[in-house]
C-alpha cells in the first residue's frame, strides 16, 4: 500500500473529506482470530460454534505530508442493532526486530497499536509483546475522526511521523508493515474475539 505525499494532511482529517477520492485504495482481507489463539479455555468454549470476525475486505487509503501520517479505513458493518460493546478498530505497526503480527509481537520485538473505539474520543496507544500481553503504549501526537453512513463507517486515524523508543517508526521514503483488527460490538466482540489481517501488509511512504 502506498502512502501518497501531499502538501498538507489537514484537508484529509475529516473522514468524509472529498480529497480522499483522489487517493488510491487498497483492499485488506480479514479473517476471524482462531479460537486456538484465545488466551483462556472459557473464551474458547463460550465462542465455539458462534460466528464472529465476519467482515468484508476493508478499504484503506493513506497520505502524509512529511510530518503527519493519515490513514482512512472504510468498512461495512455486518451486525446491526443494540450493542453491548463498542465497535472498534486497531492498526498495528512494528517497532523493531521483525515481530510476528499473528502472535502480537514479543518482548524483544514489540508491536505498537493505535486503537479507536466508537464510545471514546481519540486513539489509545498500546504496546503488545505477545498474545494477551499489552500495556499502555508510548505518547505521541495522534487523533481520530469517524463518520457513519448507514452500515458503512469511515475512519481517519492520524499520528505524527518519526519514531523513537517504542513509537513505531514512520519516515518519508521508507517502508514498514501495517496490520488491522476490527471488532463488531453488536456481535459482542471484544478482546481476542475479532477479525484481523493475518500478516503484515507493506506500507510504502512517498519521499
Amino acid at each position: 500500500m502506498r502512502s501518497h505525499r501531499v502538501d498538507s494532511t489537514g484537508r484529509f482529517l475529516a473522514a468524509d473529506s472529498p480529497y480522499w477520492a483522489r487517493v488510491s485504495v487498497a483492499q485488506v482481507t480479514m479473517m476471524p482470530t482462531p479460537l486456538a489463539m484465545q488466551p483462556t479455555a472459557y473464551i474458547r468454549n463460550s465462542w465455539q460454534g458462534r460466528p464472529y470476525g465476519e467482515v468484508q475486505p476493508i478499504a484503506v487509503a493513506s497520505v502524509h505530508d512529511g510530518e503527519t501520517w493519515c490513514l482512512r479505513v472504510t468498512w461495512t458493518s455486518s451486525h446491526q442493532g443494540p450493542a453491548n460493546f463498542p465497535d472498534a478498530l486497531a492498526i498495528a505497526l512494528p517497532v523493531r526486530n521483525s515481530p510476528v503480527l499473528a502472535l502480537m509481537g514479543a518482548v524483544d520485538a514489540p508491536i505498537h497499536y493505535l486503537r479507536w473505539s466508537s464510545d471514546k474520543k481519540g486513539l489509545l496507544s498500546l504496546l503488545a509483546t505477545g498474545i494477551g500481553l499489552s500495556a499502555p503504549g508510548p505518547e505521541l501526537k495522534r487523533e481520530a475522526h469517524a463518520v457513519t453512513d448507514g452500515s458503512v463507517r469511515h475512519l481517519v486515524l492520524a499520528r505524527a511521523m518519526g519514531g523513537s523508543g517504542d513509537v513505531a517508526p514512520l519516515s518519508s521514503g521508507k517502508k514498514t508493515g501495517i496490520g488491522f483488527a476490527l471488532w463488531h460490538g453488536a456481535n459482542d466482540e471484544r478482546a481476542g474475539i475479532k477479525a484481523f489481517s493475518v500478516d503484515w501488509m507493506e506500507l510504502a511512504l512517498d519521499v
